[in-house]
């Protein structure tokens, strides 16, 4: 630090002298490392005189070196209100959740080799009563379902098998089986027979499993186990947007709690911001105060829409930073702001979580719908995700625009095959056993993977929660109490409210089909405006099927006009 001291020649004169050498800027911070000044230095001294970074930053903008323009603009974008810089101190000392806190799966020592057998000779004999040339050649037993893999004979046509459903079905007597046929990579058709007990997955299991600890990324989420007892981990990046749809109890909100847990222990918050939107109001209300939120759970439909719109515009703000610094992508961004190349500090991920869609959707389905499909369309490079779920998963709630933007999609148990075939495209969903049993269908696979889904309980939610609160106060960026307050004033203010009066002025009249007219609007918008202009008082009452008449002059309008302005 002292050594640019004794040269006397601050940074500011480096600067100055490169530029009448007509050399880059870069060799010059080249030279200084060869002469044994450290970037770090250089940048130190400036502290040392009391002189802020940022302002050395713009001091280093206005000065007209390369690029200086494209700097410029970067900055300004930079200092846009909500900017997400501003929350991303997270302290040295933050650690993630022990995973002590998290209950201890408890080991099965029931022994099913005596069922599993019976099961498989009772199959094969239904194939010999029905002439159907097919044995079983694998079992594979899950939490809660077993998997008979079946190959059929030589000529035999896989049909003949999956028409043998019920019959299957009343020789096991069991509650419901579902055939896969046929099995994706293997020359077997799968019959699934629900287990005679049941075991829960506990969240601890997957968490320390490899696939989990060694995986880099903050969004890595546990879902569950599958027919073979094996992890089911995915990357939230690589979703990158998910739908989560079933009927009333088939474990929707602990698949959300599950995955909203995994965050917390995977991610710090400077890596990682949620936010929750809960119409039920209950459901996401534990993670109230944790340092991972963007804003306190959104409860409140309206403000819900409005928080949608935020998503938005901060979507279009991330992705002009992009433009001017040259990235493509989060990841490559923030490699580049780490590095210095440009103002700046790195963005973190925003996780949406909705949890009632059908409740967005029935207040102001054109707004969600938009800026949902705007999200789930263009979100995914800059970092935003979407996480939606819905018990009605019927045409109006997850419409074809929804669906077709959000490739994963996890389906619990719905009622019928025409729900199924609304969530995952296909049939299945009616016959799974519902308490988190669920079909998986991750980007990019054509067929959906039967998982049985962790369970977290609220002891366990509670805990973790109790340990990220601890270390760091959370730091939002809105609540939703000004997000009521924008909408209120956006939908009071209609910015053709002073057209619409100077035309009513002109006229010496004022009907709602003339300014529909005039503005080609609709009747509503129209109607809305004829009634503020008459709690203004510039316009009388109505007065039957007659315009209405005028109260003020074009100079009293023209005097309101300025004092507004």
């Amino acid at each position: 630090v002292a050594e640019p001291q004794v040269e006397e020649q601050p940074m500011q004169q480096v600067v100055v002298e490169s530029q009448v050498e007509e050399q880059p800027m870069q060799q010059v911070i080249v030279e200084s490392q060869v002469e044994e000044q450290s970037v770090q230095q250089v940048v130190a001294e400036p502290q040392m005189e009391e002189r802020p970074v940022q302002q050395v930053v713009e001091e280093q903008v206005q000065k007209p070196i390369s690029s200086t323009e494209v700097q410029e603009k970067a900055y300004v974008v930079n200092q846009r209100e909500n900017d997400m810089r501003n929350v991303l101190h997270t302290p040295p000392t933050y650690t993630v959740p022990p995973l002590a806190l998290l209950s201890i799966p408890q080991q099965s020592a029931l022994d099913n080799t005596e069922w599993l057998d019976e099961q498989k000779e009772l199959l094969d004999t239904t194939f010999n009563n029905f002439h159907v040339g097919a044995h079983v050649i694998n079992v594979s037993q899950g939490p809660a379902v077993t998997r008979f893999e079946v190959q059929p004979d030589p000529g035999v046509k896989v049909n003949k098998i999956t028409n043998l459903s019920d019959d299957i079905k009343l020789s096991l007597a069991a509650k419901d089986i579902r055939i896969e046929a046929p099995i994706p990579g293997k020359s077997a058709i799968g019959i699934e027979v629900p287990n005679k007990e049941s075991k829960p997955v506990f969240l601890r299991e997957i968490l320390r499993s490899p696939v989990f600890t060694k995986s880099e990324s903050p969004l890595t989420v546990a879902l569950g186990l599958d027919i073979s007892g094996d992890p089911i981990v995915t990357d939230i990046r690589k979703m990158p947007h998910g739908l989560i749809a079933g009927a009333t109890g088939s474990g929707k909100s602990v698949c959300i709690n599950a995955i909203l847990t995994s965050i917390l222990y995977k991610a710090k918050p400077h890596e990682v911001k949620l936010m929750l939107i809960d119409p039920k109001m209950v459901e996401l209300a534990p993670y109230n105060s944790v340092p991972h939120l963007v804003a306190p759970v959104i409860t409140d439909v309206k403000a819900a829409t409005a928080a949608l719109k935020w998503a938005v515009e901060e979507m279009e703000r991330r992705y002009e930073l992009f433009a001017h610094a040259g990235a493509r992508d989060l990841t490559r961004y923030n490699t580049i702001v780490s590095e210095r190349e440009i103002p700046g500090e790195t963005l973190p991920y925003i996780v949406i979580v909705i949890d009632e869609l059908a409740d967005l959707m029935m207040v102001a389905p054109g707004d969600v719908e938009e800026a949902i499909c705007r999200i789930a369309q263009k979100a995914r490079a800059c970092g935003i995700h979407l996480l939606v779920a819905t018990q009605r998963p019927s045409v109006d709630v997850i419409t074809g625009l929804i669906k077709s933007n959000i490739p994963t999609r996890i389906a619990f148990t719905v009622s019928s095959q025409v729900d199924s075939r609304t969530i995952i495209d296909i049939g299945g969903a009616e016959k799974l056993l519902g308490r988190g049993d669920m079909l998986f269908l991750g980007n990019g696979t054509s067929k959906p993977v039967r998982v049985q889904g962790v369970y977290v309980s609220d002891d366990e939610i509670e805990k973790t929660v109790d340990h990220v609160r601890k270390q760091m106060k959370p730091n939002y960026l809105f609540k939703q109490e000004d997000l009521l307050a924008k909408t209120e004033q956006a939908e009071s203010e209609d910015e053709l409210f002073f057209e619409a009066c100077q035309f009513v002025v002109e006229q010496g009249g004022a009907s709602t089909s003339s300014v529909q007219r005039k503005f080609r609007i609709g009747y509503n918008r129209a109607a809305r405006l004829i009634e503020e202009m008459q709690s203004q008082g510039i316009i009388s009452e109505a007065r039957g099927t007659k315009p209405r008449d005028v109260l003020i002059s074009e100079d009293e309008f023209a005097a309101m006009q300025e004092t507004n302005v």
